[in-house]
């Protein structure tokens, strides 16, 4: 785990391992590490469910928003096509965040 950014007396650090030892090696009070380390965690879940979710929405829907908006094209917005399309596009969307809950 990675903390993107750090101060520490002053002195602005990037990329800074999220590890104890490390930390109050570069003398961050004993009593904020854990508070680090727990937002570098926070930090690593949110990159991995947006990643996930953007995988999935490649993959599983925006296939089916270009099937939708096609629909659109040929049949019309308000055509039963169009709206059963939005309707498979939508609900993949939701799927994927549902599989893929933001922490």
């Amino acid at each position: 785990m990675i903390l993107e950014k750090l101060n520490v007396a002053g002195n602005d650090m990037v990329n800074v391992p999220a590890e104890e030892k490390i930390l109050l090696d570069l003398g961050v009070a004993q009593a904020d590490v854990a508070g680090l380390i727990a937002q570098a965690k926070h930090a690593q879940l949110e990159a991995q469910c947006q990643h996930a979710r953007s995988f999935a929405y490649q993959s599983q829907s925006d296939g089916l928003a270009f099937d939708y908006l096609a629909a659109q094209a040929e049949f019309g917005e308000q055509s039963t096509q169009a709206e059963a399309m939005k309707a498979a596009w939508l609900g993949a969307r939701k799927s994927i965040k549902a599989h893929y809950p933001k922490p």
